[in-house]
């Protein structure tokens, strides 16, 4: 299967999971023990507790026990369990999938306002990163890249689209334009990682500073197919230039990174 074959449902999409897959062995018994929570005055966060270490040694997507078994291993209220159910789906922690169960999330990626490369952002989260190369050409400038790039229109430029990857899941579309005069020979063995790392790597180009423009968006057909999401999901298009030491653009690219797995943390002072 191509990536562009890609759909919602391949790899470990929500609407693959059954029903049957829940089981009460999905938390292990031994080690999170039966003990009540009866002297324990907040029982569900107790619980909550409990749970959260258990899911920090679980899978994405592997399913946890009903509400009702839960209640019943921990002799605790299923409204109890529901509290500490619904908390740790506040945290981003585990997904409820309506008439099929509930699922261990996958890890959010956090942006922060230090600039990293989304591989090192990856790797922070114990992603392995990787890249999927959808297209590598040469285009000529438009009135929008050239601007962004500082230079002519119709000048030469490289056009790089890829799929980034964390532990082989779907996570960012990406879209990089370069100057073709400044870097012409770009190998594409080099784009399966880090772009900014590779251009350190063999043209001796750092990366100092960026400027970014984020704005939330809905997917299409074929980004939601490439991303592993229903047509219409929310996503973060990012608009990034990146500058050298001598204040030269290095690239300008445009990520378009799931809603559901990435998000943007930011500090403001006055």
């Amino acid at each position: 299967m191509t990536v562009e074959d890609r759909r919602p449902d391949d790899g470990p999409a929500t609407d693959s999971l059954k029903t049957d897959s829940v089981e009460a062995d999905s938390v292990e018994a031994d080690s999170v023990g039966t003990d009540s929570f009866e002297a324990d005055s907040f029982k569900h966060e107790a619980l909550r507790r409990r749970l959260q270490a258990d899911i920090a040694r679980m899978r994405p997507d592997e399913a946890l026990p009903t509400e009702r078994r839960l209640a019943e291993r921990y002799d605790v209220s299923r409204a109890t369990a529901r509290r500490a159910l619904q908390a740790l789906r506040e945290d981003g922690l585990i997904r409820s999938v309506r008439g099929v169960g509930t699922f261990v999330s996958h890890p959010h990626v956090t942006k922060t306002s230090t600039l990293t490369s989304f591989s090192e952002d990856l790797r922070s989260r114990g992603y392995r990163p990787s890249a999927e190369l959808l297209a590598a050409e040469l285009v000529e400038a438009d009135l929008h890249h050239s601007t962004a790039l500082g230079v002519d229109p119709g000048t030469t430029l490289h056009r790089i689209e890829r799929l980034r990857l964390g532990d082989g899941f779907p996570i960012c579309l990406e879209t990089v334009y370069l100057s073709a005069e400044r870097f012409p020979d770009l190998d594409e063995s080099l784009l399966k990682g880090s772009l900014s790392e590779a251009l350190q790597n063999t043209q001796g180009v750092r990366v100092v500073r960026a400027t970014q423009q984020i704005r939330a968006v809905n997917v299409t057909g074929r980004q939601a197919r490439l991303l592993g999401v229903k047509e219409g999901s929310a996503a973060l298009l990012v608009r990034r230039t990146a500058f050298d030491g001598t204040g030269h653009v290095v690239e300008y690219g445009e990520s378009l990174c799931r809603g559901d797995l990435y998000e943007f943390s930011l500090v403001v002072t006055k």
